[in-house]
């Protein structure tokens, strides 16, 4: 471990710092890509206790090798930082008031939320800051495992002997993804919880909210509504898998029971929406309840007063600690890849693959249609040219499809809405935080098109009467996704529970989920924008001349 102290008021503070991490840096393990960024977010951090500490206050700033990467510590006395506070939609609202320079601080810091962590304590602020070694991206190592995998199996399937093959299966790639889906199973129902209730409780005070935020937070649920529509609609119009495969006997699965004698109906979903006791959601993976006591309990520990810091405390912690561990078992993904494609590529040969191939379309193609819905939107409620929305939002596109992140990709949605959009920050510094929390359209239309592709191939019936209990349920998982690799397995995990298919199904499109999750990003970001410009023409809070320009 590297320390060195500095002062807070001392003019040079910046560079001093920057040279100091530089050097504890060596020049190893990090590209200079990942320095630039070291350096973008540790000013920010800098800049932030700088103002709201004393001059003649010291500054601590450590550097040391973590588990996976360097970590920067910095320690400073002085007041509580409102930039760090991990996104509190009370802080969105205040900081949505600010000076803009204050406003885009606040969105770059967020926009690395995952990989910092502030405390507050006795009048001292302490952020830590983990920086990653440089290497392949997951995608392209997921990728790269489904296309060896790919070639592994029909290699596999067509010179191995059928011995090899069924070892290989038995003994190593099929115990391998039962524990994998094993783990996931152990964070599913804890991670929902936590992550709604998290995001919940930060509505201490609706009332702050005003016309604009009720506004913001009405077009989200509604756009997510429509792409669940859009979702569900356009899988029951194309059918994908009906010329690929149903894997029925041919492939050694899980066996499903269908209750075909159970309640469906409107009333009866509505009715058991509510547990007889508080354990019971959990040791019965009731998704719906656990979603209803989430929403209960979030909002409770908003209302009551003096106990709601330290509840909102605990249940952070709570959360961060599952999405640790949801992020130590998303590692494992690209090999969880390779064995569940090898299996598939052994047992159903190049059917399973069409038809992944045919439910991937049919998820880019409703991705696409509600990335038009948000046009036709601007045009009936604002008057506004749409195309013009889509010249001045691509690079933003562009950036979430690369990053394969709403927060990540939030600093550029926020200088688009400034500088290309003529958007207020009064505005785009409460919706775009807001939307990358809440706003997931792409996810949304991702976990209707593959929950119901999977209970297809699995010959699990859908009736028509629970589409609302689905619909519902993906509007609360939509508002609860947890921002970590492996969160989309977890939320499609839920759904298939609740619908009555084994978890194990999504070893079957595990494959393809890292490029549609790079595209349902874009989705995600570009709606965050579509309605960020909707309210703002509403509140004549936008530069027309500029939009037009």
């Amino acid at each position: 471990m590297k320390k060195q102290q500095f002062h807070v008021g001392q003019e040079d503070l910046l560079q001093a710092c920057n040279e100091f991490i530089a050097s504890a840096f060596g020049g190893q393990d990090f590209t200079g890509k990942d320095k630039m960024k070291a350096e973008l977010i540790c000013e920010e951090i800098l800049i932030s206790l700088k103002e709201n500490s004393g001059d003649n206050e010291e500054l601590s700033v450590r550097v040391k090798q973590g588990f996976s990467g360097r970590v920067i510590e910095f320690e400073a006395a002085g007041r509580e930082i409102e930039e760090l506070q991990g996104g509190n939609i009370d802080t969105a609202i205040k900081l949505a008031d600010e000076p803009e320079e204050r406003s885009i601080r606040a969105m770059v810091l967020k926009a690395y939320g995952d990989s910092l962590r502030y405390v507050h304590k006795d009048g001292v602020n302490r952020v830590m800051l983990q920086l990653k070694k440089g290497g392949g991206s997951t995608v392209f190592i997921t990728l790269a495992a489904l296309g060896a995998a790919i070639l592994a199996g029909l290699l596999f399937r067509q010179f191995m002997p059928a011995a090899v093959n069924d070892a290989l299966c038995g003994y190593l790639f099929k115990p391998f993804k039962t524990m994998f889906i094993n783990a996931l199973k152990i964070v599913v129902g804890p991670v929902v919880f936590f992550s709604i209730v998290t995001c919940i409780s930060q509505f201490t005070n609706l009332s702050e909210l005003g016309k604009i935020g009720l506004k913001v937070m009405g077009l989200y649920i509604c756009t997510t509504i429509m792409a669940v529509l859009i979702g569900l609609g356009l899988f029951s119009a194309i059918n994908p898998g009906e010329w690929g495969m149903a894997l029925g006997g041919t492939m050694e699965s899980t066996e499903v029971s269908v209750n075909t004698e159970a309640d469906t109906s409107i009333l009866s979903t509505i009715v058991n929406i509510v547990p007889g006791n508080l354990l019971k959601p959990f040791v019965e993976s009731d998704t719906l309840q656990i979603i209803f006591l989430a929403v209960l309990l979030g909002a409770a520990v908003g209302m009551i007063g003096r106990y709601t810091k330290i509840l909102q405390d605990l249940f952070e912690a709570c959360n961060e600690l599952f999405l640790t561990v949801t992020t130590l078992i998303s590692k494992l993904i690209p090999l969880a890849v390779f064995a569940s494609v090898f299996l598939m590529m052994i047992q159903t040969g190049t059917d399973s693959l069409l038809a992944m191939i045919s439910m991937a379309l049919t998820d880019v193609l409703s991705l696409a249609c509600m990335i038009a819905v948000y046009g036709i939107l601007i045009l009936l409620l604002t008057g506004l040219n749409p195309i013009k929305f889509y010249q001045k939002t691509g690079p933003g596109m562009i950036t979430s499809f690369s990053l394969s992140s709403s927060n990540a990709a939030m600093p550029t949605n926020m200088q688009i809405c400034t500088d290309r959009l003529g958007i207020s920050p009064k505005i785009c510094g409460f919706s775009i935080p807001l939307g990358a929390t809440i706003n997931m359209d792409g996810t949304s239309i991702h976990l209707a098109v593959a929950a119901l592709f999977l209970a297809k191939v699995y010959a699990v019936p859908v009736p028509q009467s629970a589409m609302l209990s689905i619909v519902i349920t993906i509007l609360m998982l939509s508002i609860g996704t947890p921002g970590v690799p492996g969160a989309s397995l977890v939320c499609l995990s839920v759904l298939l529970n609740q619908i009555g298919v084994p978890i194990e199904a999504i070893g079957l499109i595990m494959g393809v989920d890292s490029l549609l999750d790079m595209c349902r990003t874009v989705s995600n970001t570009t709606g965050d924008m579509a309605v960020t410009t909707i309210v703002a023409k509403s509140e004549g809070l936008m530069d027309l001349d500029m939009y037009n320009s």
